[in-house]
């Protein structure tokens, strides 16, 4: 795990820059990302008027660079023969490789200048290479190069898109480089094959183009980043995304089994919010998750986490061939289960089909859809390839947005409304819908509407009056307030404390105050 600490500092001028043009720059923010070795320095270029993510590792000396220049391909034929070496040199750790060397053929090098190389050693024969730095930070979404001489981008969660110093100067630096993806993600990339779509062992989405005859600036590769901590629902509200009272709304969506469909523009936080909503699941209940490439994680033992399978390929042990598995089969997989919730990672094919199946059942289902209003989510899913019947959009429960609102400079991410299906009018053919929460992007702030169909559901279901449902809302509402008062990020404690509360819910107010 990364060691990370955020520092914030004013935009003082930044000392360490080493380049010709240090004085236009102001530092902004600074974090460890690999303690004593990697660090990210936020600057603002005073004059291009634009922050730019810098990725600060230890400097070498050019004796230092020639020797790590060499070091690999010796020690790759040397070690392996030396009398006190014993084991596979692939299995050995890189830095263990290089004491072995040093020691063997007695290099005079200080032990500051063995402690630089092994690192660049192991951030390029055991890490990413170059962009180790970026795929470490928590706060990194997205990894894009487009081409070679061109500056990588990250997308930030706070900072949003921006610039990084890191540069594959090279077209064949760069083809090198993305062959190099393509065998972490354990497949091949060539003229022939020039696309890739894989993940890397970590769980990290990998696209990437070979060579210059489909991208025309030369190879090219998007990283998004699997986050191994999962956004909750107190971060939720933390950053603003939702309120605690929608939250609070989703607890009782998805403990009374509504289901519900998650819609936006990419790279939006569809799944983020997906995640942080899983989180709130009652602990005994079912989850079936289906997914193209991982992104759903989530802390819950009766969790079965399925991935499609792209392709034919034959099986090099019996020689047979593999059928390809789509995310269609994996949802009828599912229906035979009997989880309490199924939940695809986003539906855009003929699987949307077996999900709302699976709703007009009793299912309980939840997914991401790329769309960006009421209308737009309906057009989407009655068109091709979905084509789901109008009438049947009304077996789904609630709709939530996800969407991207700009306050000043900085472009923020917001819940900016919740439906919910009311019915069908047969005479206008219109799907009816409620409007549940909606954002005032004018003032920043999340409302609710005045009526929710869950909320008399719950109601009448448990035989509350309103205002015993009013005083358990607001329990819950506390609980998730008191997590954001106290700092409580880490999903296990949240998990903890949301699991404690349909047992002992004073208990789970304690320690969501701080309490023991």
């Amino acid at each position: 795990m990364p060691d990370f600490v955020l520092r914030r500092r004013s935009r003082t001028k930044r000392p360490m820059v080493k380049t010709s043009e240090a004085e236009n720059y102001d530092l902004v923010d600074r974090y460890d990302i690999i303690k004593g070795y990697g660090s990210v320095e936020i600057l603002w270029n005073r004059n291009t008027l634009e922050n730019v993510y810098s990725v600060v590792e230890p400097q070498l000396n050019e004796a230092e660079k020639k020797l790590l220049l060499t070091l690999p391909k010796e020690m790759q034929m040397v070690i392996p023969n030396l009398k006190a070496f014993t084991g596979d040199f692939y299995d050995m750790d890189i830095g263990a490789l290089l004491d072995a060397y040093v020691k063997a053929y007695e290099i005079k090098i200080s032990d500051e200048s063995k402690e630089r190389i092994k690192y660049y050693l192991r951030r390029d024969f055991e890490g990413l290479g170059a962009i180790e730095v970026i795929v470490r930070d928590p706060y990194v979404e997205d990894v894009s190069c487009d081409g070679y001489g061109i500056p990588i981008f990250v997308y930030h969660r706070k900072y949003g898109s921006i610039k990084t110093n890191v540069v594959f100067n090279t077209a064949d630096a760069l083809n090198s480089y993305v062959i190099k993806l393509a065998q972490v993600c354990g497949k091949e990339i060539s003229v022939s094959e020039p696309i890739l779509d894989g993940a890397t062992p970590q769980g990290h989405r990998v696209q990437a183009i070979y060579g210059e005859e489909i991208s025309t600036r030369g190879s090219t590769f998007t990283f998004r980043l699997f986050r191994e901590k999962p956004f909750t629902p107190v971060e939720l509200i933390k950053f603003g995304t939702a309120s605690a009272e929608m939250t609070t709304y989703f607890w009782y969506m998805i403990e009374n089994l509504n289901s519900a469909l998650i819609a936006g523009v990419p790279a939006v936080g569809k799944t983020s919010t997906l995640n942080a909503m899983l989180m709130l699941v009652p602990p005994a209940s079912k989850i079936f998750s289906i997914e193209e490439t991982r992104e759903i994680n989530i802390l819950h033992q009766n969790w079965v986490a399925t991935s499609t399978r792209e392709g034919e390929f034959e099986n090099q042990d019996s020689g047979a061939m593999n059928a390809r598995i789509d995310m269609f089969e994996l949802v009828k997989m599912a229906m035979r289960q009997r989880p309490t919730y199924i939940v695809v990672g986003e539906v855009r094919g003929r699987e949307a089909s077996s999900l709302f199946q699976a709703m007009s059942t009793g299912h309980t289902t939840y997914s991401t859809i790329h769309a960006d209003s009421m209308e737009a989510t309906v057009n989407r899913l009655e068109s091709a390839p979905l084509n789901i019947p109008r009438i049947m959009i009304t077996y789904l429960n609630t709709v939530i947005f996800n969407k991207f609102v700009r306050s000043g400079d900085a472009v923020n991410r917001r819940i900016t409304e919740i439906d919910e299906m009311s019915g069908f009018n047969s005479e206008t053919n219109e799907v009816v819908y409620n409007k549940v929460f909606s954002y005032d992007s004018f003032r920043g702030k999340h409302s609710f509407m005045g009526f929710s169909n869950l909320y008399k559901k719950v109601q009448f279901t448990r035989g509350l009056t309103a205002s015993q449902f009013k005083a358990e809302f607001d329990e819950r509402k506390k609980l998730l307030e008191e997590m954001v008062r106290s700092d409580i990020t880490n999903y296990v404690e949240i998990s903890k404390i949301i699991n404690t509360y349909y047992r002992d819910p004073e208990k789970a107010m304690l320690a969501a105050s701080g309490g023991v």
